[in-house]
């Protein structure tokens, strides 16, 4: 059994990880964005918080330095950004500072509760922590609003790995294999 978990984490790595696809695949993004897209409205002019869009371009090339200072720029324009917070708590996390991370976490979630993106950060910063419970139930929460976040499937196939239940860990790892290939 263990010989054969490697190889489905490595089919899963190799399957696209990072992205959440939307089930008409026509909008790929990244679960460290929020799902809900500002409405375009002829008779409004949306602002475009470009500390953001910088911080979350850092986040994807992995420069958490760039994510922290484009994310804290863009809370001092916006002081109740929940985006803002959740990403420079999720990089912040990934940088070592996991207690630092989770307070900007929770402080996102604090300001919008309704966003995703955020629950699945705060799995993410409780895993690095290494309270897999805690991660846990924020993947679930993930998927009770967003069932096809195959991320949040894969988070809870990893703890299940890092416990020692293999046999759980492949059965979730499976259940993502069929989201992705739906």
């Amino acid at each position: 059994m263990r010989s054969i978990l490697p190889i489905f984490v490595l089919l899963i790595f190799i399957s696209g990880c990072g992205l959440n696809q939307n089930t008409n695949n026509s909008n790929i993004e990244s679960n460290t964005t929020s799902s809900r897209t500002p409405s375009k409205d002829s008779s409004k002019v949306t602002n475009v918080d470009n500390h953001l869009v910088t911080a979350k371009q850092a986040l994807s090339a992995g420069n958490y330095t760039k994510t922290i200072e484009e994310a804290t720029a863009s809370i001092k324009d916006n002081p109740n950004s929940s985006e803002a917070y959740s990403v420079r708590g999720f990089a912040t996390a990934l940088h070592g500072d996991t207690a630092k991370g989770l307070i900007d976490t929770k402080k996102a979630y604090d300001l919008d509760p309704n966003n995703v993106a955020n629950y699945y950060n705060m799995a993410m910063v409780y895993k690095l922590q290494g309270q897999l419970n805690d991660s846990k139930q924020w993947f679930e929460k993930v998927l009770e609003k967003d069932p096809s976040n195959t991320w949040s499937v894969y988070g809870i196939a990893t703890i299940y790995a890092d416990q020692g239940d293999d046999t759980k860990a492949l059965d979730w790892l499976e259940r993502r294999l069929k989201l992705i290939h739906l």
